[in-house]
């Protein structure tokens, strides 16, 4: 079994719990892209012969993994820059000139 660290823990906890967060009730962004991507889905998928469909539907999968890697990528890369700037607040004193 592997040891995680703390930081790897506490990170995991936090994609944990933003995971469950309903972007569609939160981003009015989210919301109508969201609707927009799913109407052009639906005419790739009108236009497209039968035997394209498979394509299309890995296609959307292999985009969706890659915003979840990059969005994992942002936020590890976040969460890490907020702990040194509060470590280095903490380790901070003043000096006399």
């Amino acid at each position: 079994m592997k040891k995680e660290s703390l930081f790897e823990s506490a990170m995991d906890s936090m994609e944990d719990i933003s995971l469950n967060i309903p972007l569609q009730q939160i981003s009015n962004d989210y919301y109508y892209s969201n609707i927009a991507a799913k109407e052009y889905e639906e005419e790739l998928r009108a236009a497209l012969p039968p035997n394209l469909h498979l394509i299309l539907s890995r296609l959307a999968d292999k985009n969706n993994e890659r915003e979840a890697a990059s969005m994992a990528v942002s936020y590890r890369q976040g969460f890490s820059d907020s702990i040194r700037f509060i470590m280095q607040a903490l380790s901070w004193e003043p000096s006399r000139r």
